[in-house]
C-alpha cells in the first residue's frame, strides 16, 4: 500500500480493553518511520477498511519516538465506525491514518488548567494531564462517566493529577456535577478544557459562562456534531477550477462540487475535523461547523464545505 500524501500506513500492534466498552488500539507505522511530532489534544483521521473515516484522539503527545495509541468507545448508535474497530480490527491489520492534527491545543502558560471529561472525552485530556504533570503545572481533573466500570484510565490519572485535584464520579451513583461551582472555585485565571458528548459540553459551557470564565479561556473538542446543513440556495464558485455551481436547499457545497468534478477532501462530514476547510475569496459564509475558532468565523476568511453555507447570494472559494 502506498500511503497518499498526508497519511501514514500503520499496523495494529496491540489492542486491550481499558474499561467497559472502551478498547485501546496501538498503531505503529509500517515502514518504521517515527510518527510526526504532535502535542497533547491532537487527533488522527482513521481510514477504516469498510470505507469509513473516523477521528480519534491520540492518548499522548509525541516527539515521534513512541507508538501512537487511541481509545474507542463502542457506542449503541454506532454508524459502523466503533463497531468495526471493536469487532473486526485486529493486530496485524494495516490501515491508513492521517498525520496528527490539533484543533484542541494545550496552552503553554496557563496559570491553572481545569480539565473536564465526559465519558470517552477523557482521551485528549489524558494526553494533556500527562504533559501538565511532566511540567509540574497547576491543574485539576473532573471526570464524569455513566457507571464506574466506564472510567477508563482512572488509575493512571490518580497517579498523574495533584493530590486532591482528581474528581471521578459516575451518574449511576447519584452524584451531581455543577460546573458553575467548580469553575468559580478554580478562579477567573483558569483555562478550561472540555471534551465529551455535545450535551455535556454545552452544560459545562453554560456553567463556565455563569462562573465568569472568558470565552477565550474555554476550549472544547468536538468529534460528533449534528450540523444543520439546510438553508437558502446560493451560487458557489471554485475560483481556481473555474467551476460555478448552484447549491440547493438540502445539499452541501462539498456534495455539489464533487458532482461537478471539483475534489473537496472530507472526513467527518459534520463540521468537526477541519479537513474540508477552504479559503474564502469573496462572499460571506454561514458557518454551521464547530471546528473553526470564533475569530476565524468572524473574519469570514475560511469556510467548512461539508456543512456550512453562504449568507450572501454568492460565495467564491479558493479551489
Amino acid at each position: 500500500m502506498t500511503a497518499p500524501e498526508g497519511t501514514v500506513e500503520v499496523e495494529v500492534a496491540a489492542r486491550r480493553v481499558v474499561a467497559n466498552g472502551v478498547l485501546e488500539i496501538e498503531l505503529r507505522p509500517v515502514d518504521g518511520t517515527p510518527w510526526p511530532g504532535h502535542g497533547p489534544g491532537a487527533h488522527v483521521d482513521v481510514h477504516l477498511p469498510n470505507g469509513l473515516i473516523r477521528q480519534y484522539s491520540l492518548l499522548s503527545a509525541s516527539d515521534g519516538a513512541q507508538p501512537a495509541k487511541i481509545a474507542v468507545l463502542k457506542t449503541d448508535d454506532s454508524r459502523g465506525g466503533s463497531r468495526f474497530v471493536h469487532e473486526r480490527l485486529r493486530p496485524g491489520h494495516r490501515i491508513l491514518v492521517s498525520e496528527p492534527k490539533n484543533t484542541f491545543e494545550l496552552g503553554e502558560k496557563d496559570a491553572h488548567a481545569v480539565l473536564i471529561a465526559g465519558g470517552i472525552g477523557v482521551t485528549p485530556l489524558l494526553a494533556m494531564a500527562r504533559r501538565l504533570a511532566a511540567r509540574g503545572a497547576s491543574f485539576e481533573f473532573h471526570y464524569r462517566v455513566r457507571t464506574p466500570d466506564r472510567a477508563a484510565y482512572a488509575t493512571e490519572l490518580a497517579a498523574l493529577v495533584p493530590a486532591g485535584a482528581l474528581h471521578v464520579a459516575a451518574d449511576s451513583d447519584g452524584s451531581t456535577f455543577t460546573p458553575e461551582d467548580v469553575l468559580r472555585a478554580a478562579g477567573p485565571n483558569a483555562t478550561v478544557y472540555v471534551c465529551g458528548p455535545e450535551a455535556f459540553m454545552e452544560y459545562v459551557r453554560k456553567g463556565a459562562l455563569a462562573a465568569g470564565i472568558a470565552a477565550d479561556a474555554f476550549r472544547v473538542e468536538h468529534f460528533k456534531h449534528e450540523a444543520d446543513t439546510e438553508g437558502r440556495p446560493f451560487t458557489l464558485t471554485a475560483a481556481r477550477s473555474k467551476v460555478t455551481v448552484r447549491v440547493g436547499a438540502t445539499e452541501t457545497p462539498a456534495q455539489v462540487l464533487d458532482r461537478a468534478g471539483v475534489f473537496v477532501p472530507t472526513a467527518c462530514e459534520q463540521g468537526v475535523c477541519g479537513t474540508c476547510v477552504a479559503r474564502v475569496v469573496s462572499g460571506t459564509p454561514d458557518h454551521r461547523d464547530v471546528v473553526l475558532t470564533a475569530a476565524e468565523k468572524a473574519s469570514g476568511s475560511v469556510v467548512t464545505l461539508c456543512c456550512s453555507r453562504a449568507a450572501t447570494p454568492e460565495l467564491v472559494v479558493d479551489l
